[in-house]
């Protein structure tokens, strides 16, 4: 079986070919910006890019900048990071093609994988490096990253390359969301953004813990408060022993507006004793709004919460005792500052999403795709406004990046994507949905079915390092009589159905004949309903044992192939009905997406990236898309599974909320 050429080389990215960047893009510009927006210089007041500097201290606090440069390093360096991945996966292909006999190719990946797996000491030795764990790291008190961390990072990265490169059944997505969040992990580390969590010594105590009382009082004064739903479990016993004791005299300031507060000056108060009043700026003299006349008010608490400057000015009227606590001893407990660098230090999983979002933006030229897959897949909890902004710029970067090296455009090449038949065709799409969640239901069975032969296979004492090239070896098998259309070659395999899809069939073809299957790939018109479910299931099959075999890949580039050949099998038999309906190539998109959502739990991505691959072809068609990708994850994940599992709604809940393990991740 030999592949036509101009159908074996189309990559997600669009082009094969690496290219200077013609003149400035973002990705070099936008770097430099940032960074002299971060530098407090004399010429400020003259530039403007001063300016946006002034204006993102006042956005983001004391750290504004540093937000910006984060965002910005992560989509920079993730970018370049998937232009090298990407840049492997394009030689080992080149390479494949010059074998003179292309189609084994797979098992001569697997090999390698097999020596790469043994210099680590088996597939263990590269363990530790998938974003859950990643994400356990980071949290306050998680274990440690092993200690060669980076270099597991670089060799799972390479196995990847090489599952990929060599025309293993698998996808780029879960190498490169995770090649992304180990870059923004990395950075974490090397900038210490996690380094608040690690600092109960430094923060220790100055002086004598509060009293029973005083702790008392304390909790009682923050029961309910932002203060204690900011702390993990909500717990304040930590925080209580970093109180100190503060006492000011009648007339003194205990703060003044407009000041910023420093990450170790008290911060926050709690009143003990004595009489405070409160005064804010009118014209150009202080007006007195309130007073704090009673034991257990608090007062500061915009600083540490927000880390924003004082609002007011507070006087003692009397002698005054309070309790008070700094910044860096709130952060150290665990507790969340919003609106600056320490929002992300205390959430770790936002940092993490940034990359993982940066690393889909970048492998499938993306970017508002890349940001809803780590909403969906990290789900990175306490998310707020500025950690989507992180996410927002990380994804632009490194899509920009990408796209000075790897030409952009369309990764899925159609012209007819558009919705014809009115609302009455919206049934056959919802009969697609109910197809897609029953082939879906059906593929997690065979890998569960696969996984226990996996398991028995290991308990003979075959060695882990041989399943690699069991998986292989199924991948050749199957691309002997399918012309090695189940073979990882980007999108080109999508987008020769859809160009084949794009014709009606010739007078020669059948909608049930199988010879299609072993034409040279390239033809126009060939492919009926029937051959295209047997490579549906063919897919199926190559894939789900490669996913649990130990090859190194993702199952969303493999879901986007089963979901297309299902639509496009529905869309020829339609094509000769008398009701008007809409090309097989929307069935093809439909089916796509549809069965990306079924298959990995990701719904409003699959929207997202079905028309951003799409290049954004035809918004009216999103209708029948959503329906089917609505009906699919139903059937898929919550009728079926009670129906034949005996699950109810909410185990089939749970069930869905933890698809995203089977994706690779």
């Amino acid at each position: 079986a030999v592949r036509e050429p101009s159908a074996q080389r189309e990559r997600f990215s669009a082009s094969k070919q690496f290219k200077a960047s013609p003149g400035p893009t973002l990705a070099g510009v936008l770097p430099g910006l940032v960074a002299i927006s971060a530098t407090r210089s004399s010429f400020r007041r003259w530039s403007p890019v001063a300016r946006a500097a002034s204006a993102s201290f006042k956005l983001f606090g004391p750290e504004g900048p540093t937000v910006l440069l984060s965002s910005t390093l992560i989509g920079l360096s993730t970018g370049c990071a998937v232009v090298v991945f990407e840049g492997i996966i394009t030689t080992m292909e080149e390479l494949r093609e010059e074998l003179p006999l292309p189609v084994i190719a797979p098992l001569l990946g697997a090999l390698v994988l097999a020596g790469i797996f043994t210099a680590f000491g088996g597939k263990e030795g590269l363990a530790g490096t998938d974003i859950k764990s990643l994400k356990s790291y980071a949290a306050a008190g998680g274990p440690e990253p092993p200690e060669n961390w980076p270099l597991r990072a670089a060799g799972n990265a390479l196995s990847a390359a090489i599952t990929l490169g060599s025309g293993n059944s698998l996808g780029p997505e879960a190498p490169a969301a995770t090649l992304g969040a180990n870059v923004a992990f990395g950075l974490g580390q090397v900038f210490s953004i996690f380094g608040t969590q690690a600092t109960l010594d430094e923060a220790a105590p100055k002086g004598a813990p509060p009293s029973k009382e005083d702790c008392e009082l304390i909790e009682r004064a923050l029961s309910g408060s932002k203060v204690v739903a900011s702390l993990p479990g909500k717990d304040l016993d930590k925080l209580l022993t970093f109180f100190q004791e503060v006492r000011i005299k009648a007339g003194d300031n205990l703060m003044k507006h407009g000041d910023q507060v420093a990450d170790d000056e008290p911060g926050l108060f709690v009143t003990k004793t004595g009489e405070l009043d409160v005064y804010v700026p009118d014209g150009g003299k202080e007006k007195k709004v309130f007073a704090y006349e009673e034991s257990g008010q608090v007062v500061g608490e915009l600083a540490v919460l927000f880390r924003a400057p004082r609002a007011a000015t507070v006087k003692a009227r009397t002698d005054a005792v309070l309790l008070s606590v700094d910044r860096c001893s709130f952060e150290a407990c665990g507790g969340r500052s919003e609106g600056s660098m320490a929002r992300i230090n205390q959430n770790p999983d936002a940092l993490l999403a940034s990359g993982a979002a940066a690393g889909v933006a970048a492998g499938f030229n993306a970017p508002i795709a890349g940001i809803f897959f780590a909403s969906e897949v990290v789900r990175p909890g306490d998310d707020n406004s500025l950690d989507l902004t992180t996410r927002l710029l990380a994804a632009a970067v490194s899509a920009a990046v990408v796209q000075s090296f790897l030409p952009g455009g369309p990764a899925i090449k159609t012209t007819n994507f558009s919705w014809d038949g009115g609302n009455g065709e919206l049934f056959f799409f919802i009969v697609l949905g109910v197809l897609t969640g029953m082939i879906a239901y059906g593929y997690k069975k065979i890998v569960a079915s696969s996984r226990d032969i996996i398991t028995w296979v290991t308990d003979q004492g075959v060695p882990n390092i041989w399943l690699p090239i069991a998986g292989a070896l199924l991948t050749v098998l199957i691309s002997l009589v399918t012309c090695a259309r189940v073979q990882f070659d980007g999108f080109g395999a999508v987008n020769e159905v859809l160009r084949d899809a794009s014709e009606p069939l010739g007078e020669a073809a059948s909608n049930l004949s199988l010879a299609p299957l072993i034409e040279n790939r390239g033809s126009i018109g060939l492919f009926g309903a029937l051959p295209l479910l047997a490579l549906m299931v063919l897919k199926i099959f190559s894939t789900a044992f490669s996913s649990v075999s130990g090859l190194v890949g993702g199952t969303f580039a493999p879901s986007i192939y089963i979901g297309a050949c299902l639509g496009g099998a529905l869309g020829r038999m339609i094509e000769g009905a008398a009701i008007a309906h809409s090309a097989a190539t929307t069935y093809i998109v439909v089916g796509m997406a549809s069965m990306l959502a079924a298959n990995c739990s990701v719904p409003i991505t699959s929207v997202v990236l079905a028309v951003e691959l799409a290049g954004g072809a035809s918004y009216e068609a999103t209708l029948p898309l959503i329906t089917g990708i609505g009906v699919a994850l139903y059937v898929s994940a919550v009728l079926l599974p009670a129906l034949l599992d005996g699950l109810d709604r909410d185990a089939a809940l749970q069930r869905l909320g933890e698809a995203a393990e089977d994706t690779g991740l």
